[in-house]
C-alpha cells in the first residue's frame, strides 16, 4: 500500500500530556510551552480542557491559559469540553475548534466521565445546536478503540456503532484511540479496513499511546490505509488518568522522525521541537 506525501500532526501536550502531571504547573509556563508548539508549526494544537478543576486540578487555569497564548492564523488551536458547561466557557475563551470525547467501552466511559457510552452522545446532542450556533469545528474521541483497562478486547461492531453516532452528530473529524496502548498492527490493520468500507479515511485521525513501545509501528500501519492525522505528544508526556499505567502518549519527535525516516513531509520545525521537548 501507498503512503501519504504529507502528515498532519496533532499536538496534545498542552493538554493530554500536562493534566497527569501532579505537581502544579504556572500558567505562564505552560503559555511559553504553547508558545514554543506554535513555533515548532504544529498545523493544531490541543491547547487545554474546560473541565471541573475538581477533577483534573493541573487545567483549573483553562481561561487564563487560552487568553495569553500568542496567536498564529495558520494553526488550529482547539479545547476539549466534557459538556455544556465547558462548551461555553470554551465559546467565551475565543475557540472556534472543540473536542469532545467519548468510548467504545461503558465501563471506561462511567469511569472517565460518570456516564454511559449512550449517555455521553446524549449530552453531544444537547451541546450540538450552540456549536452549530457559531460555527464551531468539532473533533472527536473515541477511547478504548482496541482495548479497555476493565473490559478487554473491544469488539468492532461497538467501535462501528459509536463512530456513526459520532458522525450523524456533524462531528469532523474522529480520533481512535489506543487508551491502554496495547493494540498490535494487526488489530490496527483490522479496525481499519471494516471501518472504512463504511467511511471515508478523511474521517479519522489516531491517538495511539506507546505503553508497549507498539505505537510508532501501529501509525505506519494506519498510513497503509490512508489515514494522515495523528496525535503526539512532545516528550511523550501524558496518558489517561483514568487508565492505571497506560502513561505514554507516542512522543511528537518520534513520529516526526518515523515521517522522516518514510519520506513524508510534517511541516514541524526540528530545532523547535527539540527545544519544546
Amino acid at each position: 500500500m501507498s503512503l501519504p506525501e504529507s502528515v498532519k500532526l496533532v499536538e496534545v501536550g498542552p493538554r493530554d500530556g500536562l493534566q497527569n502531571i501532579p505537581v502544579p504547573i504556572a500558567t505562564d509556563d505552560k503559555v511559553r510551552y504553547i508558545d514554543l508548539l506554535t513555533q515548532c508549526g504544529f498545523p493544531e494544537i490541543e491547547v487545554t480542557s474546560f473541565v471541573s478543576p475538581r477533577r483534573i486540578p493541573q487545567l483549573a487555569d483553562a481561561q487564563d491559559v487560552s487568553r495569553s497564548i500568542n496567536l498564529d492564523s495558520n494553526i488550529m488551536y482547539t479545547a476539549l469540553v466534557p459538556n455544556l458547561r465547558g462548551l461555553h466557557n470554551a465559546i467565551h475563551s475565543n475557540y472556534s475548534s472543540i473536542a469532545v470525547f467519548t468510548a467504545a467501552s461503558n465501563t471506561f466511559s462511567q469511569k472517565n466521565t460518570q456516564c454511559t457510552m449512550d449517555e455521553s452522545i446524549q449530552r453531544f446532542h444537547k451541546m450540538k445546536h450552540v456549536w452549530e450556533e457559531h460555527g464551531l469545528r468539532i473533533r472527536g474521541y473515541i477511547s478504548t478503540v482496541w482495548h479497555c483497562p476493565y473490559e478487554g478486547s473491544i469488539p468492532i461492531n461497538a467501535v462501528s456503532e459509536v463512530i456513526a453516532k459520532l458522525l450523524d452528530l456533524g462531528i469532523q473529524e474522529i480520533s481512535l484511540g489506543d487508551t491502554i496502548g496495547k493494540a498490535t498492527t494487526e488489530e490496527v490493520r483490522y479496525t481499519l479496513e471494516s471501518i472504512l468500507k463504511k467511511w471515508e479515511p478523511s474521517y479519522f485521525a489516531l491517538h495511539m499511546h506507546d505503553t508497549f513501545g507498539m505505537a510508532a509501528a501501529n501509525i505506519k500501519a494506519g498510513m497503509e490505509f490512508d489515514i494522515a492525522t495523528f496525535d503526539s505528544s512532545t516528550g511523550g508526556m501524558g496518558g489517561c488518568p483514568y487508565a492505571e499505567g497506560a502513561t505514554g502518549n507516542i512522543a511528537s519527535e518520534k513520529v516526526v522522525a518515523l515521517c522522516e525516516s518514510l519520506g513524508i513531509e510534517t511541516g514541524i520545525n526540528k530545532s523547535k521541537l527539540d527545544e519544546a521537548s
